[in-house]
């Protein structure tokens, strides 16, 4: 019975992170370039994708805790609510030319990314500890229909309200927003037990290498993604001068390769082991870091963000899967809370900072810029197999 109620809440949860993904896919397809006609100088063109992020980081941690109090649900439907008035007074703003609230209806709908954060955790609440890896995959795996709907919303719909360009974007992916309230409503997630303590401390988590390196790689996974999925509408569509529709093409495709993997990689991880599936989304991000400064035809933004993609969803799901195996239900509020408080600061920090360095300097020394994490990530890696090859000899 709790498997099948598991598949339940993992179809449900994935349909959840299809429409979410969707509405994240819109603004970033959008947000900058809405930035340039709104922001009264160029650096801020990023300015309310970047507070998005920082809504987000500043929202996961008290969401998580909510969550572990009154259930997932309630937590997952309120977010479901934020992100459809915030896309629609994105809209609103818009038509007003207000650029102040624009960049506030972004941060509101950065705490509803917030919430929606944690549907690939409460998948793995009802599974077993070997099905955690393919529960957070399919979960993530909901985001490929995101890639279908959110580039073609962003394509078909920028002159949908006659004289403000991207309003009818906004308006739809509000409306998009509210079918995630049916599915939602079926989610069966029991409450934690909380005892006294509320289990172990979180500095016994922080001395965890399992737990330090999969935070490093859902975090710097994901920043890095972040740093130059941000910047690349500014460089394809005002430097390269390829125009939207290559734009939203190149974009389309990046988030194909984030979730379409999602169907295997849980049993790729399972098959292989973690560490090597680590390995492989860091050799994915090393070659499209490579590629990015190859050139700047289309093919080279295209293959780039492809790859990106593909490394993301090997080390986000790869890295959610170790910090989900540290942690009992009580500790889960805190544990994941912590995680994806270090994903999201990081995220906010690559987006700032990806608009300030691209308007700056140029798309190559963003490039060059993002291989310091690049290298951190390598680090974590070869910390937590010398850590894995230590405990394995001990044991042995």
């Amino acid at each position: 019975m709790q498997q099948t109620s598991n598949t339940g809440n993992v179809a449900r949860l994935a349909i959840a992170q299809a429409l979410s993904m969707t509405t994240m896919n819109v603004n970033i397809i959008n947000t900058a370039l809405v930035g340039s006609l709104l922001a009264p100088v160029a650096w801020l063109a990023t300015l309310g994708l970047s507070l998005q992020f920082v809504a987000s980081m500043l929202t996961t941690l008290p969401a998580s805790l909510l969550m572990v109090r009154f259930g997932r649900r309630p937590v997952f439907i309120g977010g479901v609510l934020i992100a459809a008035f915030a896309a629609f007074f994105q809209g609103v703003a818009i038509m007003i030319d207000h650029f102040v609230l624009f960049c506030a209806a972004s941060m509101a709908l950065g705490i509803a990314h917030g919430c929606a954060s944690f549907y690939r955790y409460a998948a793995t609440d009802c599974a077993t500890e070997e099905e955690r890896p393919k529960a957070i995959s399919y979960v993530l795996a909901g985001g490929l229909m995101a890639a279908l709907f959110g580039p073609e919303i962003a394509r078909n719909m920028v002159e949908w309200v006659p004289d403000y360009l991207y309003a009818g974007c906004y308006f739809s992916v509000s409306a998009v927003q509210l079918i995630s309230l049916l599915a939602l409503a079926g989610v069966k997630i029991p409450k934690p037990t909380l005892t006294r303590t509320g289990g172990r401390p979180i500095g016994i988590f922080i001395r965890n290498p399992v737990f330090v390196v999969g935070m490093i790689c859902a975090a710097i996974g994901y920043a890095l993604m972040s740093y130059l999925m941000t910047a690349t509408p500014l460089q394809v569509v005002n430097v390269a001068q390829l125009g939207t529709s290559a734009n939203a093409t190149i974009i389309q495709w990046h988030v194909v390769a984030m979730f379409a993997p999602s169907f295997f990689t849980g049993n790729l991880i399972q098959r292989f082991g973690i560490i090597k599936i680590l390995l492989a989304g860091l050799l994915a991000y090393i070659v499209a870091m490579i590629t990015a400064l190859a050139g700047d035809q289309f093919s080279h933004y295209f293959v780039a963000l492809f790859l990106l993609g593909l490394g993301w969803n090997f080390l986000y799901i790869g890295g959610s899967t170790l910090v989900a195996s540290v942690a009992t239900a009580e500790e889960r509020g805190r544990v994941q809370g912590v995680a994806d408080l270090a994903t999201t600061s990081l995220v906010a920090m690559a987006s700032l900072t990806a608009g300030g360095l691209h308007s700056q300097f140029g798309w190559d020394v963003l490039i060059l810029a993002g291989c310091v994490l690049i290298a951190i990530l390598a680090c974590g890696l070869g910390w937590l197999g010398f850590y894995q090859r230590h405990i394995s000899l001990r044991t042995s």
